[in-house]
């Protein structure tokens, strides 16, 4: 066990010094005895009589008292080492689980250094969505059976949603006698047993951890209490680590647009040029700068000059894949992080941006419009350019000579 110290390889070693200790003890006891006999007279008199039949059955008694103690020893041994394994196991998994406030990297974690320990290699957490109303999965190793597809379950639907509803844990021994246990469009019929706890957290069920078996019968009513106290550890660790999720994406987000602000953006980028590098990818940062935007800001006003950076962070939006990242760098500046992305695909985004930005109308009251333009530079560079490290400024200093060319201008280069 991490940081216990396991000398024998038992829970409870073996001390046979009280064996010893036993047998000494009667020992003395029938000697004085047969002393005190032989004082006496031994057997020609009948005192010594007396104390020779009373060592007689203290030996006897000895006999039955040391086969009996060392049954009881051994019948409450196995009990106590299962319960103290189970302490052990369960203080592990508290520690791990509580060890880690990244929800990726509790995920990550959950099977080898806590599923596996409790001998569950088959598992699924499922979460509630306030927005989806329904509970999602989250995670879901399975082994030899290939990826169990994705799908949601309302509250009181199957097995799961009903655990969820009522906050009461299920267990079925056989599925293929449950109509209500959903085998995955046919992806699970290897699975026979089944287990669901809720997952709850401040008096309310935020999920459900569900459990399967390949074997009927697998799940008996003492497995019940240890899922519990898994599910207590696991709905703690999902609550703290989603509200660290939150703070953090708070911290590096811009609060106006939401796109990442200037010091998540430097992070990210570092992140990726790292990656790029050892996949041996290409990468391209575009940056671009709102046209003009000072003068919005002086005749229609700041609460204007919001407002369309708002609209241009959701015209970047449009435009970019789930993978790209995109920033608010400063002030009317936005950069963009194209992972995987070379020169020709680069442009065609760049100037996908820039005209769509062009095309962004904003009501300005009294049945006017205005519309803007960005200036746009990128650079692309491959895994071993040379000046890789110097992309973003590249970037800036092509998104500078479009701007002196004239508004919504657009240049780039591969590095």
């Amino acid at each position: 066990m991490p940081g216990g110290d396991d000398r024998s390889g038992e829970v409870f070693p073996d001390r046979s010094g009280w064996r010893v200790g036993f047998a000494l003890t009667w020992c003395g006891i029938l000697t004085l005895t047969a002393a005190a006999s032989l004082l006496l007279g031994g057997f020609s008199t009948a005192p010594g009589v007396f104390l020779a039949g009373v060592a007689a059955g203290e030996f006897g008694l000895a006999v039955v008292s040391s086969v009996l103690l060392e049954r009881t020893i051994e019948k409450t041994r196995a009990p106590l080492e299962s319960d103290v394994r189970y302490l052990r196991t369960m203080a592990e998994v508290s520690t791990v689980v509580a060890g880690t406030l990244d929800p990726e990297e509790l995920y990550r974690i959950l099977p080898e250094r806590v599923m596996a320990k409790l001998g569950l290699n088959d598992f699924r957490i499922m979460l509630y969505s306030r927005e989806a109303k329904r509970l999602v999965s989250k995670f879901a190793p399975v082994g030899d059976v290939g990826t169990m597809p994705e799908f949601t379950l309302a509250p009181g639907e199957g097995v799961a949603g009903k655990v969820f509803a009522t906050g009461e844990p299920a267990c079925i021994p056989d599925v293929r006698a449950c109509p209500d246990f959903p085998d995955y469009g046919g992806r699970r019929t290897d699975v026979r047993s089944f287990m669901c706890v809720p997952l709850a957290s401040k008096g309310k069920n935020i999920g459900v951890l569900m459990l399967y078996h390949p074997e009927p019968n697998a799940f008996g009513p003492e497995r019940l209490p240890t899922m519990r106290v898994l599910a207590s550890y696991l709905s703690i660790a999902i609550e703290n680590a989603g509200m660290f999720g939150l703070v953090k994406s708070l911290a590096e987000k811009d609060s106006l647009t939401r796109l990442y602000n200037h010091g998540a953006f430097h992070e990210k980028l570092a992140i990726e040029l790292e990656r790029a590098h050892r996949y041996v990818r290409p990468m391209a940062v575009i940056m671009l700068d709102l046209d003009h935007f000072k003068e919005i800001n002086d005749r229609y006003g700041h609460t204007t000059g919001d407002r369309v950076l708002a609209l241009v962070a959701g015209a970047l939006g449009a435009h970019l894949r789930k993978t790209d990242i995109a920033a608010r760098y400063g002030g009317d500046e936005f950069a963009v992080i194209l992972p995987e992305t070379d020169l020709s695909s680069t442009a065609v985004i760049a100037e996908r941006i820039a005209e769509g930005i062009s095309n962004v109308r904003l009501d300005v009251g009294e049945e006017r419009a205005i519309s803007f333009t960005a200036s746009v530079g990128y650079a692309s560079c491959s895994h071993d350019s040379p000046g890789r490290g110097e992309i973003l400024k590249t970037a800036d200093r092509l998104m500078y000579d479009s701007k002196r060319r004239g508004p919504g201008g657009v240049l780039g280069i591969q590095i």
